[in-house]
């Protein structure tokens, strides 16, 4: 019997933006004529990773054997940043791929191969904050449309990482600085606004997340965990600068909100300090950064032995968002997936459906072999970076 072998590794970038912020999907091709589909954490720099470090090492070998073509790569390629970064971040879209293909190859979906559902349909949350949110009916009407049009049952919102940039550009105020990791008194009264008027906007059981991106130094965090308690965050995302340290425990240990991190570190041996140390509440893995979907099931077991739970943080296209969905089915312990970046009208159509794919705030799982996933040429090829071709047929 013939076994199959990888034929080829190709990348296409989506110029969503007009920026650096490339969508980096990959394909994977095989001697069977079958190819899976991933997506690499977002951003520059993957080309030259994938065709002159990684390619080389993968093509002949058998798709199959996922886990031990990721530890070859990182071992292999120790010497040169495999264990994070971009390195690490175009090995989890590979990954990400390799599944998709196992899958196609086998006839079923991915969440079966990583164990089966815990559950049919994955919530998420959505990103966002509405300007001029410390005005009472900004909120209202922001949570009409969120809430009640769109049917969504979480947010993250505030961004206290900028918040006073925004009505301080120029860092006048006193206590500004433009890399400090300060709030000011008067930046804290402007979160509790803000969040006193989401709260009331949104209502009492809805999800509220206050967003930081690690931007916050111990004390402050500190402050404005005691802020927002009386309006009931889901939790605090990222606090403090990404590195583990001492702080994390300590500021978890006070904290009467839930804390939340992860979405920068990369496999399980980075997060594993925060999880046995207790560093953390929730785990915020990013799928397409962190290693892939095995990977990932990897941190949230642990997780799990210390009895926190997994989310997910999720800047990436409907592909890595739907290869995301497959791992959070496979979990036990697991609350959402973000819905970051903008309101694309095109963003579910860069694949194919005949529904829409966000439904009430919830995704329901793929029944189709590997991700059960098709690109839609109509909306990608406009998106294409240029230069590349595509090659999603």
């Amino acid at each position: 019997m013939t076994q199959p072998k990888i034929t080829d590794i190709r990348l296409m970038r989506l110029d969503y933006n007009n920026s650096i912020g490339y969508w980096n999907l990959i394909r994977v091709d095989s001697n069977e004529g079958v190819w899976g589909l991933g997506e690499a954490y977002w951003g520059p720099g993957l080309h030259d990773v994938i065709n002159e470090f990684l390619k080389p090492e993968l093509v002949g070998k058998n798709p199959m054997d996922i886990d031990y073509i990721c530890t070859y790569l990182r071992e292999r390629l120790a010497g040169i940043h495999t264990a994070n970064g971009l390195i690490m971040a175009a090995i989890s879209g590979i990954e990400i791929a390799l599944w998709d293909l196992a899958g196609k190859l086998s006839g079923l979906p991915v969440y079966r191969l990583l164990g089966g559902a815990f559950r049919d349909r994955v919530r998420l949350y959505r990103t966002g904050t509405p300007d001029g949110a410390d005005d009472p009916a900004v909120c209202r009407d922001y949570a009409a449309q969120i809430k009640d049009e769109q049917g969504w049952s979480a947010i993250k919102t505030i961004d206290v990482d900028s918040l006073w940039q925004r009505y301080d550009p120029e860092s006048r105020q006193p206590g500004h600085e433009s890399l400090s990791r300060s709030l000011t008194e008067a930046d804290l009264r402007l979160s509790e606004r803000i969040m006193e008027n989401m709260r009331t906007a949104f209502g009492d059981d809805f999800d509220i997340i206050v967003h930081c991106h690690w931007m916050l130094d111990l004390r402050d965090a500190q402050r404005l965990s005691e802020r927002m308690a009386p309006f009931h965050p889901t939790w605090l995302e990222d606090p403090l600068p990404v590195p583990f340290s001492p702080a994390w425990v300590r500021l978890t240990e006070t904290s009467k909100v839930p804390i939340a991190m992860g979405e920068n570190l990369y496999g399980r041996h980075e997060f594993r300090p925060f999880i046995e140390e207790h560093g953390t509440d929730i785990v915020h893995i990013d799928v397409p950064k962190s290693g892939g979907l095995l990977e990932t099931k990897r941190i949230a077991d642990l997780a799990e032995l210390h009895y926190m739970k997994t989310a997910f943080h999720n800047p990436a296209s409907i592909v890595g968002t739907i290869a995301s969905v497959h791992a959070a089915a496979s979990i036990r312990n697991f609350a959402m997936i973000e819905r970051a970046g903008e309101d694309y009208p095109w963003w579910e159509d860069v694949i194919l459906h005949d529904e829409p794919i966000i439904q009430a705030g919830h995704i329901h799982l793929p029944q189709g072999p590997g991700l059960g996933i098709e690109l839609n040429p109509d909306v990608v090829i406009p998106l294409l970076k240029a230069g590349d071709v595509y090659w999603g047929d």
